[in-house]
């Protein structure tokens, strides 16, 4: 039977508790993520010694960020664009290799204090500091903003993905209808063993979909900003007829992101 509710960790329960936090910031999902590991440890270390206390965004965008005292977080979207990577990257690494960790780590939405509990198949208490909600509409609005831009992410690779499986199917009625100029005009990647790269770029975005967004400026913002989900309609009509004259010659492409 799992027992849930507010409490102060014991000694013990928070020396479990920063191992595992020192056990995300060390893993693949966060590696290079320096940004987001300090939020993650700075959450951590305020959960644990002032359970129930809740979290401005003020105060983390001074104290962790090292904005100026003027900061206005109702024009700067920082902290919570920042809390919602780092809520993204929670579920990622309890999803792959932090599926059979004993202690899940969460931002609750609506709050930027960590939760802490144990997964259901082992006795479990859950840790998690009282707080009054904080913010929640404009949580939500960047919740469903990265949503978009997610779903736009996702269905690129689903259109990319489809038309690889419908040109392999078809290739070999292709074949006997190339124009011989396809060969000519190609033969230089189709000479070579490898299968040849097409990359495609996506814009570099800082701001939300909600409130206007503009092209990412190197000497005014900060990389650990930058929305770089969108990719043009028209790149990726390119792509698909790419890979339908390489599947006329019988080769096959390989296909990446810009900036991966």
């Amino acid at each position: 039977m799992s027992v849930t509710g507010y409490h102060r960790a014991s000694i013990a329960e928070r020396e479990q508790l920063l191992v595992q936090i020192e056990r995300l910031i060390g893993s693949h999902v966060l590696h290079g993520s320096e940004s987001l590991c300090k939020l993650l440890r700075y959450l951590a270390e305020h959960a644990l010694h002032h359970p129930g206390v809740p979290l401005k965004e003020y105060q983390i965008a001074t104290e962790v960020f090292g904005r100026p005292a003027d900061f206005d977080p109702q024009s700067d979207s920082t902290i919570r664009v920042q809390a919602g990577r780092l809520r993204m990257k929670l579920a990622e690494y309890y999803s792959s290799e932090g599926a059979d960790d004993p202690i899940i780590v969460e931002v609750p939405k609506g709050t930027y204090v960590l939760s802490f509990h144990q997964r259901a198949h082992a006795p479990a208490r859950e840790f998690r500091p009282e707080v009054a909600p904080e913010a929640q509409p404009k949580v939500r609005r960047a919740t469903i903003a990265l949503s978009v831009l997610l779903a736009a992410a996702l269905a690129v690779i689903v259109i990319l993905v489809e038309t690889r499986n419908k040109t392999e199917v078809g290739a070999a009625a292709y074949v006997e209808t190339s124009p011989a100029v396809f060969r000519t005009f190609w033969g230089g990647f189709l000479s070579s063993p490898e299968e040849p790269w097409v990359i495609f770029s996506n814009g570099a975005f800082v701001g939300r979909p909600e409130t206007g967004m503009r092209y990412f400026d190197a000497a005014r913002d900060s990389r650990d900003l930058i929305l770089d989900h969108y990719t043009g309609v028209g790149e990726v009509l390119a792509v698909h007829d790419l890979d339908r004259v390489f599947a006329s010659l019988h080769r096959q492409i390989r296909v990446k992101r810009g900036s991966l």
